[in-house]
Order: C-alpha cells, then sequence, then structure tokens
C-alpha cells in the first residue's frame, strides 16, 4: 500500500513539473501502435491523453497534489511555465476566440535534414522545439485542429471555504512537495478589470484554450480546470502593430475539465443516510434561529429560500424563492461600505457572514445611491468585447440586498436600470445580455435575500417581518458583539454545507393525486370565501404556498411534494401573514424612498 502511494506520488510529481514530456511519452508509445496510413489522429490521441491523466488523478489523493491556480492573495507568478495546474472558475466569456492551432507538427534538424513529429496540443511555447530543429510549415504531415478560447475568472462571490485550496497552507504545501516553488514566472499576468462582475474586487483571471471544439463551457457556468499553464498573448492583441506592447496574459490548455459538485465542495464528508435529513434539517434549523436572534418563523422561511432553485417545468419556471426579511435596523450615512459591493452595516453583515460559511457562493450588494448608480448590472458586448455585469454570476449564487443604507437622493438612469434588471432575475430568473443588434435574455439561477427596514422597493416572492424580539436583537449588533459569537464546529458545519446542497439538487415530482387534491382544496376554499363575502385566495397565493410546500418537503429530504407539507405550508403561511399583518399596522411599511 505505502508503495503504491509512493508511486503515485511520483508520477503526480511528473504530471505537475513536466506534462508535455509525458504527454511526449505517449505519443511516441500511440505512434508506435498506429498502422494507419494517415498518420496519427490528433482527436484520438487527445483522448488518450485525457485518459491517462484522468485516470491516474482519480487516484485518492492525487488531485490535491496538483497547484491551485487562481489563489485569491496569490500571484500566477507561483505557477510554473508549462507545469500543470487547477482552476476553479467561471466563464466570463466563452468566445473570446477561435484558433486554428499545430497539434502535430512536422520538424525537420536544420543540420541534418533528420525529420520527426511532435505532438504540440497543449502549448504554444517555443520550448517544445529543440535546439537545431525548426517546423517544416510546407509537410503534409502536419495536423491543424481548432480550438475554442475562453475567458475564465476566478468564480464571483466564492467563500473561501468552496475555493479551491481555500487555505494559502495548502498552496504553499503542494508547491514545496513538489519542488516547483523557486521556478515560477517573473511576468506578472493581466487581468482586465471590465471583464470581473464585482468591479474592484480581487481576482484572478485566464484565457482557458479548450481542445475539444464544441465542449466548450456555456457562459457563466463554473468548472475545474485541470491544464497547462503558460503565459501567451491575446487573440484579441495578436496581430497588433506594436508586438512588444501586448500583454502576456496566463493561459491554461485544458486536458480535461468537470463540473463543481456537492462532492467535490465538501470532499470528505459520507453523504447522509435515510433518514438523516430531519436532523440535518434541524440542526441547520436550530443554527438559523439563532443568527435571527431566535424568531423561529424566519428561520423556516430562511432555510426555504437557502433550498430553492429554479427549474423548468413544462416549460414553466418553478421553484424560485426570493425573500425579503424586514425589520433591519437603518444604517446610518456614515457608515461607509468598506468596499463597493460589501456591507456596512453590523446587522447585514452579521446574517450575511453567518451565511457565507454555509453557501458555496453569495455576492453582497447594498443599496446605497453611490453604488447603484455607478455600477452595471448587466453584461454589455456593444463595443464587440463582452464586458461583465453585477449580475453575471454563476448558478446558485446567493445575491444578498441591503436597502438599510439606501437614503435620501436621487436614483439616476443607470441606477433604475439596474434595479430593473434586478427585478427581471427575481421575476423571470432571467439576466439580459446587451449585444450590438439586439440584446438576448439568458435564463440563471440565483437566489435573492433583501434586507430591509420597511417593505423592499423589490416585489419578491415573499415578505416577512421579524418578530420584536429578533429586531430588537439585530439592532443590538455591533462589530465586537459578532467577534464572540460562537460558530458552529466545523463537522456540523460541513453536514450542513452537504445537506443544503444535496437538497438544493434532489429530484422532485408533484403527484398527481396530490395535485388534485391541490386543486380541489384551492377551488373549496375560494367557494366558502365568496359565500362569507371575504377575501378569496388568488392564483398567486396558491403558486406561493405550493412553492413552500415543495421546499418543505425538500428540506425533509422527500423526492415527492406530501400532503402533509401541504398542511404544513397553509399553516406557516398563515403565521406569516398574521404577523406580516400586524406589524404593518405597527410600524411604516415602507423602506426610504430614493426619489424623494
Amino acid at each position: 500500500m505505502a508503495d503504491s502511494a509512493i508511486t503515485t506520488a511520483d508520477q503526480v510529481s511528473e504530471l505537475v513539473n513536466a506534462p508535455m514530456k509525458v504527454i511526449d511519452r505517449l505519443f511516441g508509445n500511440y505512434k508506435a501502435a498506429t498502422t494507419t496510413d494517415g498518420g496519427p489522429n490528433s482527436r484520438e490521441f487527445n483522448q488518450t491523453v485525457q485518459d491517462h491523466f484522468q485516470g491516474l488523478l482519480s487516484k485518492p489523493g492525487a488531485f490535491e497534489l496538483i497547484p491551485v491556480f487562481g489563489h485569491p492573495g496569490s500571484h500566477a507568478t507561483k505557477n510554473k511555465s508549462g507545469s500543470l495546474v487547477r482552476f476553479r472558475c467561471m466563464v466570463q466569456d466563452p468566445s473570446y476566440g477561435e484558433e486554428l492551432h499545430l497539434s502535430v507538427a512536422q520538424l525537420v534538424n536544420s543540420a541534418t535534414g533528420e525529420t520527426k513529429q511532435v505532438f504540440s496540443h497543449y502549448t504554444d511555447a517555443d520550448h517544445v522545439i529543440e535546439d537545431g530543429w525548426e517546423v517544416d510549415y510546407g509537410s503534409p504531415s502536419n495536423v491543424f485542429t481548432e480550438r475554442d478560447v475562453a475567458y475564465c475568472v476566478s468564480i464571483p462571490g466564492q467563500n473561501e471555504w468552496a475555493q479551491l485550496g481555500s487555505s494559502a497552507a495548502v498552496l504553499e504545501s503542494a508547491l514545496e512537495s513538489l519542488n516547483i516553488g523557486e521556478q515560477s514566472s517573473g511576468d506578472l499576468p493581466l487581468v482586465d478589470e471590465k471583464k470581473y462582475p464585482l468591479r474592484g474586487c480581487e481576482h484572478l483571471a485566464a484565457l482557458v484554450k479548450f481542445h475539444s471544439p464544441g465542449r466548450a463551457p456555456q457562459v457563466a457556468s463554473t468548472v475545474d480546470v485541470v491544464g497547462i499553464y503558460e503565459l501567451g498573448h491575446s487573440p484579441k492583441e495578436q496581430g497588433g502593430s506594436d508586438a512588444s506592447a501586448q500583454g502576456r496574459w496566463p493561459c491554461i490548455h485544458a486536458i480535461f475539465f468537470c463540473d463543481i459538485t456537492v462532492d467535490t465542495l465538501v470532499p470528505d464528508l459520507p453523504r447522509p443516510i435515510a433518514g438523516e435529513h430531519i436532523g440535518r434539517r434541524n440542526m441547520t434549523l436550530a443554527h438559523l434561529g439563532v443568527v435571527l436572534g431566535g424568531d423561529d418563523l424566519a428561520a423556516h422561511y430562511l432555510l426555504l429560500h437557502l433550498l430553492s432553485k429554479t427549474v423548468a417545468v413544462q416549460d414553466v419556471k418553478v421553484g424560485k424563492f426570493s425573500l425579503n426579511l424586514v425589520g433591519f435596523p437603518l444604517s446610518s450615512k456614515d457608515q461607509a461600505s468598506a468596499g463597493t459591493f460589501a456591507l456596512s452595516s453590523p446587522a447585514t453583515r452579521w446574517v450575511s457572514g453567518m451565511l457565507a460559511q454555509l453557501v458555496p457562493r453569495c455576492v453582497e450588494i447594498p443599496f446605497e445611491l453611490k453604488t447603484v448608480n455607478s455600477s452595471t448590472f448587466l453584461p454589455n458586448a456593444e463595443s464587440g468585447d463582452l464586458q461583465a455585469g453585477v449580475l453575471q454570476l454563476a448558478a446558485d449564487t446567493e445575491i444578498i440586498c441591503d436597502e438599510t443604507c439606501l437614503h435620501e437622493g436621487t436614483l439616476d438612469e443607470r441606477g433604475l436600470r439596474n434595479l430593473q434588471a434586478l427585478q427581471s432575475v427575481i421575476l423571470d430568473q432571467t439576466v439580459t445580455y446587451v449585444y450590438p443588434f439586439q440584446p438576448i435574455n439568458m435564463a440563471t439561477n440565483l437566489r435573492v435575500l433583501v434586507f430591509s427596514n420597511g417593505k423592499s422597493i423589490l416585489e419578491n416572492d415573499c415578505d416577512l417581518y421579524l418578530s420584536e424580539s429578533a429586531a430588537a436583537f439585530l439592532a443590538s449588533i455591533h462589530d465586537e458583539s459578532a467577534a464572540s459569537f460562537m460558530p458552529l464546529d466545523p463537522m456540523h458545519t460541513e453536514q450542513i454545507r452537504q445537506y443544503l446542497e444535496l437538497a438544493r439538487h434532489m429530484e422532485f415530482s408533484v403527484p398527481t393525486e396530490v395535485s388534485n387534491a391541490i386543486s380541489d382544496e384551492y377551488a373549496a376554499l375560494r367557494r366558502e370565501a365568496h359565500e362569507k363575502g371575504e377575501k378569496m385566495m388568488t392564483q398567486a397565493e396558491l403558486s406561493l404556498i405550493v412553492t413552500v410546500a415543495r421546499l418543505i418537503s425538500i428540506s425533509k429530504g422527500e423526492a415527492e411534494l406530501s400532503s402533509a407539507s401541504w398542511k404544513e405550508a397553509m399553516e406557516l403561511e398563515t403565521r406569516r401573514n398574521e404577523r406580516n399583518t400586524l406589524a404593518k399596522a405597527a410600524r411604516p411599511a415602507t423602506s426610504a424612498d430614493p426619489s424623494k
């Protein structure tokens, strides 16, 4: 067992330090075994390389030995050009360029006339050609292939625990064990600030080159990329008149990539067995209740919100559940944000910080007039280059909006467009990409949580006034008291993270008999209200209760909507409506109006 582990570590060390050497050896073996007259099949051998790397890196502990590219707070110069890296990223611009690439090159020795073939699929660097050799561009043995180039960035809002190598010590340890830390490139890689959704936030970017046309990930998708790192030039800069002025961009030649799953986010935790979901649910509710000052009803609705996910059922979007928690204290004007996308109020920062420990990604949007008026929320490609907007975010990102800092002032035209864009996300789960000839609405899957003092200026799926004790608790929060809060122990924290991820992505359906029973009860309730001269339940109210019932079933680990969850949803909604009615009568129901 120990000998096997040593062998794997040695093999991974070679993959990391000299991946092209490994590929050259595989290519030699492939050519020796190929008997076809047409020469090497680039696509076929490309699959051979992918299978070899994936097979070796699938062994226990092997993947973690690959140094991380894109670790926040460290520069990509940590990585040696020509080494293997892994990059957890979001595809910001999938059509950054297409390249015709010489993947199999015929070389000739200028002194002896000897010829040989090399596989240069995963590199643009000249170091693959030894001294005395040059490419015979006229040779019919050369093989050209196309590849897609995408501009990829650190995932916006990715919380530290969900990043690859979330601790700098992990990265340093990998570099030290693989002996590549002292051989890093001296060039500082570039980033394009206009292509990152959260302007002013630290991030890293790379041009990722996908060598399997048609298989490159889509815009705003998140992937773990494993590939060969080197510094190169942007395809949009090549051909310029002043080559010396062109920047050197970090490039990653993707050998393979994979989706980010719960098993990669919480890798060391066994999946819960049947019957454990209720325990995890109760643990999560108890924790959220503490965060919200003991408000059990608010904890229930916040849990349902965290479990929500938009899905298409017969071309109809269901499952979205934006939530407005009302009753947060107003922040004073002198509480300026630490950054454009950072909350300033101790109370909202407290709840947001606790949620950041549980969900992989969350983005804070303070509704300060300066931020709303100066930011660009929608992605825009009218200049020919796709510039990011604040709402160009990865699926399942938690957007936390703070209206408590919205004070009197003027909301200009851009600010209004930004709020309209956010409203479209809430109502339709779409983000508009502004292209030169016509805008394109892209489907998204973003959860929106709004903190406000009075009812939000945005229309949300659900609004809930906090209890008086919860509001008083949040009003008493200050940075010192927040620092004294005892968080969950690491094991329970990981269990909640896993519970939320698994529940959010489980398959779910509504049995016909339950659907029919709900329809019958809806008709009966409307008939009864009509006979009594009372307000009848609307279709929108019915839809909300069904969504709540659906999420209650999911929170229990149930794959189908149950009658018990429907009844519980009716009871929760009754409690919510009663509380809201009392709260509206006792205090103002609107936040500060920016138009005044």
